[in-house]
């Protein structure tokens, strides 16, 4: 293997190795401009150890790079002390509205490596199919015309990936094999594979959406009036899993979106903009939340907390970021762009992003009653 390749292996390894949690979810709204009526708003959430230890940025790479295609913009982190220049994508759009996003699958085991022009490394997956393809149909038949290499294991990954025309789809690597799932519910956090969370959600069937009176006719009238009834709100969620693993994120997700979608369903990308980050608010991790494990204090310096998180709109070519410490969305609207060149913003903008409205207050109407 060539130095730089080995570089952008041993770098993106140290980077996404330090990803314990990361979660991803899809809002689906009506738009008689998509195929099919559907268009999806993609919220996902970025979760990694050592706070302070990697810079990340929101970067635009250029059509013909590396002799790819397409022009994209990724969200990408580089390990301090790493040299200049290598920042590994961690998700990202390109100007055809295919998404890719990666995430943490410690079950992962990848194909055994060939001839190294059909071999493709874990780190480069992101990019190299933002830089050549225009659709998931594209993305799974360049990556069967290669094999995807790298270490697996704690450092293994998966890839969530949807396109403008609403197909969504699951990568993992299993036993050294691919598998793809066609990702109908949607939803994506990290180990174990995909298809035993589909299983979980099986264990959760008790939840409801509508306010529970299921035990009503067990009523009985007491001195203090009739028991049991339902008092308060949000019953109907009791049991739903709060803790923040990859198993109860996904429970959240899924079922969290599906009543919202049941009661409130968004009309619009607006409404489906506002879902999607209450969806992410839910699975944000303060820092120092998480139960502190030494082995990762001692390697990255810090406990486990969200970076960053992600709303991505392939059918407008948007892509929404917002930091840790600023969590007001910024856009990038990829139609404006000009992709024949390289720039790149911080995700951090070095403030918290509140602003001051004591001057902009309107007078208000002396109504007298």
């Amino acid at each position: 293997m060539a130095v730089a390749e080995d570089m952008r292996l041993v770098l993106g390894a140290t980077l996404w190795g330090l990803a314990l949690c990361c979660s991803y979810v899809e809002v689906p709204v009506p738009d008689a401009k998509a195929v099919n009526g559907t268009a999806y708003v993609i919220g996902r959430t970025n979760e990694l150890g050592g706070y302070g230890l990697a810079d990340y940025r929101i970067n635009v790479h250029p059509r013909g790079e590396h002799g790819g295609k397409y022009g994209y913009v990724a969200v990408e982190g580089s390990v301090h002390g790493a040299p200049a220049g290598y920042y590994v994508p961690a998700d990202g759009m390109n100007e055809k509205g295919l998404t890719m996003g990666i995430q943490t699958l410690r079950e992962s085991e990848y194909e055994k490596p060939g001839l190294f022009e059909h071999d493709v490394l874990t780190v480069d997956v992101v990019a190299s199919l933002l830089r050549n393809c225009a659709t998931v149909d594209e993305a799974l038949e360049w990556l069967s015309k290669r094999r995807v290499v790298g270490p697996g294991g704690p450092l293994g990954f998966h890839w969530a990936m949807a396109d403008a025309n609403g197909r969504s789809v699951v990568v993992e690597y299993l036993k050294g094999q691919r598998i793809v799932y066609e990702n109908t519910p949607r939803v994506m956090t990290n180990d174990p594979p995909l298809d035993w969370h589909w299983r979980n959600l099986n264990s959760y069937v008790n939840l409801g959406w509508d306010y529970p009176h299921q035990n009503d006719f067990l009523g009985v009238e007491t001195e203090v009036g009739t028991v049991p009834k339902t008092v308060g709100n949000g019953w109907n969620l009791a049991g739903l899993p709060g803790d923040g693993s990859p198993p109860s994120r996904y429970v959240q997700l899924f079922y969290l979106r599906g009543y919202a979608l049941k009661t409130a369903p968004p009309k619009t990308v607006d409404d489906a903009i506002v879902l999607a980050s209450g969806l992410l608010n839910k699975i944000f991790i303060p820092l120092g939340t998480f139960g502190t494990n030494k082995d990762i204090i001692d390697r990255f310096e810090g406990p486990e907390y969200t970076p960053f998180g992600l709303l991505k709109i392939p059918t407008q070519r948007r892509l929404l970021v917002r930091a840790y410490r600023n969590i007001r969305w910024r856009q990038v609207d990829l139609t404006l762009l000009d992709f024949s060149k390289s720039v790149s913003w911080p995700v951090e903008d070095g403030t918290l992003g509140i602003e001051d409205i004591t001057d902009k207050a309107e007078v208000a109407m002396d109504v007298t009653v």
